[in-house]
């Protein structure tokens, strides 16, 4: 048997892997400043465009609205559009698809939150089910722990998160927007 010329400590990847986490850290604390500024944005922005929608379904097409600030026009279809809801500019412009716009604005701030809540990667946020939750009941005063069950990934290593107040108010909106 011939030995390997090339050693262990040769293929050895662990300054790669020490520099990429250093770097991965650094990004998270150059963005962490802005992040008021986003939660900010998205919850206005899943207000306004609630706001809109809501105004847009309680008008006839064809008649003006008024709501954050915007004057729009709710648009007269000629065929139904499977509940979607149009408006555009009362002087005319491009037309608005105010459905998807509130449904965009929703499911942003439902990801920035959760996102934000449990600290969990794009990843692992985006295999997140109903069977995620999940809770665990204390033996000593029975009361009942809500649980988010992260499934492996990464580290190949199943993780359970206790759901803040905060992130159970996301989810039973998610949840509650998913039934209707």
């Amino acid at each position: 048997m011939s030995c390997c010329p090339v050693s262990a400590s040769d293929v050895s990847h662990k300054k790669d892997r020490s520099r990429r986490k250093s770097r991965m850290d650094q990004r998270t604390r150059e963005r962490l400043p802005v992040l008021p500024a986003l939660v900010s944005w998205v919850e206005t922005e899943r207000a306004r465009t609630g706001e809109l929608l809501a105004a847009a379904e309680r008008t006839q097409p064809g008649a003006l609205f008024t709501t954050a600030g915007q004057a729009l026009r709710r648009t007269v279809l000629k065929t139904e559009t499977t509940g979607r809801v149009w408006a555009e500019h009362p002087d005319g412009g491009r037309r608005r698809d105010l459905t998807f716009e509130e449904h965009r604005g929703f499911w942003t701030w439902a990801m920035v939150a959760v996102l934000r809540h449990t600290g969990v990667r794009i990843e692992e946020l985006t295999e997140l089910a109903h069977h995620s939750l999940i809770q665990y009941r204390l033996p000593d005063t029975n009361e009942l722990i809500p649980l988010l069950q992260i499934a492996p990934s990464k580290t190949d290593a199943e993780r359970l998160l206790v759901i803040s107040p905060e992130l159970a108010d996301v989810l039973s909106a998610v949840v509650a927007r998913i039934r209707a």
